[in-house]
């Protein structure tokens, strides 16, 4: 019987060392002959950046797709710089190769440095002032159970971390699905320091073309630029972000293979389709997913901590396995910004400038719709909600 093909993969011995690439040898020698990833503890995760960070330069993401050949990356940063691919984990391999020494967790794809190590069941995320703040705030609120376990901050290697729980320890062979909710993903204060700065610009004119070719206007294209408040907006507007009130970032398979290519995924048959195909067709794993994201709409309309913040660049990590195991958790608050005393949001109404909304609330209640219409048809019925702009009322009629 053949071993099971794997990635191929660069390691690092605990306890430092030069990163090398894993052999073939490597496998033949691990215990019995057989090799067992433990996916189960990896993490993915998309930015915790802070507030301060240009919304182009998060979102300079890389189109290109993994075909199932991983890259892990050494625990030392380099110093290299790397695309950011928006989708990244934190595995760890808990078999010892012919040396018999215990290999360190590794991280996939993101920005080296942005996570690292620690004990068993737990990760370090690069420090955030306004993300620890709202961790703090969280201890005693309705979504504490929602979000990733906070355990104070630590230094390590000269850098300071927040100390969360890993995710995906209590999963064997996750598939993950990162959704970013919100009608917008950039702070009406980034729209407001780029407006101060109109000058056109290449770079973002180059993503734009990439994208959508006609999406410049001829002035546009004759200039070959494109201002950032220009471009952040009509970013928003290509996805399911401005049509949906959520749009998928990326996604990571059991079997390795990752997409981040959905930044044209705008329709509702779009996101429907994608989502099917992310569940693989079971049904019990989508009524998971609906009852979750219920108790955290739920939550939400009873959170001090939400009606009290701006909610930008959040994410919703979808997460199960194989074994019908399966979470949804609420991640991501480098953006998320408090509110000036007294004011408060209802997250649920259109975004004009300067009301600060964000549309969390419309965008998940779209979300729970959109699964509950796959559940629906996976029993043979035919409906699916449409949810309203003003006040997410929510209708059923008739699927297309």
């Amino acid at each position: 019987m053949e071993a099971p093909q794997v990635p191929q993969v660069t390691i690092t011995p605990e306890g430092g060392g030069s990163p090398r690439e894993m052999r073939q040898e490597d496998w033949d020698d691990a215990a019995e002959g057989t090799l067992r990833r433990k996916l189960s503890n990896s993490s993915v995760s998309s930015t915790g950046s802070s507030a301060v960070e240009s919304e182009d330069d998060l979102l300079s993401d890389n189109e290109s797709k993994s075909e199932g050949i991983i890259t892990l990356e050494p625990l030392v940063d380099t110093g290299e710089s790397k695309p950011w691919w928006k989708l990244k984990a934190i595995v760890h391999w808990p078999f010892s190769v012919t040396q018999r020494r215990k290999l360190s967790w590794v991280q996939l794809a993101g920005h080296k440095g942005n996570f690292k190590a620690v004990d068993e069941g737990n990760i370090l995320k690069r420090f955030s002032e306004n993300e620890m703040q709202c961790f703090e705030k969280l201890r005693d609120d309705a979504l504490l159970p929602f979000v990733p376990g906070y355990h104070g901050t630590v230094e390590k290697d000269g850098e300071s971390f927040l100390h969360m729980t890993d995710l995906l320890v209590n999963f064997d062979c996750p598939n993950v699905m990162d959704c970013k909710m919100g009608v917008r993903t950039y702070l009406e204060e980034e729209l407001v320091r780029a407006r101060e700065r109109p000058k056109p610009r290449e770079d973002l004119y180059k993503k734009m073309v990439e994208v959508d070719s006609d999406g410049p206007t001829a002035q546009e294209h004759s200039q070959r630029g494109v201002t950032k408040p220009r471009y952040m907006q009509w970013r928003e507007s290509m996805s399911s972000t401005n049509s949906l009130g959520f749009r998928i970032e990326g996604i990571k398979k059991c079997d390795g293979t990752c997409r981040t290519d959905f930044k044209r995924t705008r329709s509702r048959q779009d996101v429907i389709q994608v989502f099917k195909n992310f569940v693989g067709g079971n049904v019990n794993i989508v009524k998971s997913y609906v009852s979750r994201l219920t108790e955290i709409q739920q939550a939400i309309k009873t959170s001090q901590f939400f009606r009290q913040h701006e909610v930008i660049g959040s994410s919703l990590l979808f997460i199960h396995d194989h074994t019908g195991n399966a979470q949804v958790w609420i991640i991501d608050f480098g953006k998320t910004t408090a509110l000036p005393q007294g004011q408060t949001l209802k997250h649920d109404i259109p975004w004009q400038e300067g009301n600060r909304e964000d549309g969390y609330l419309w965008g998940l209640e779209n979300l729970i719709c959109t699964l509950e219409y796959i559940d629906k048809q996976g029993t043979g019925a035919g409906t699916f909600c449409s949810v309203t702009k003003e006040n997410s009322q929510t209708t059923r009629r008739e699927a297309q």
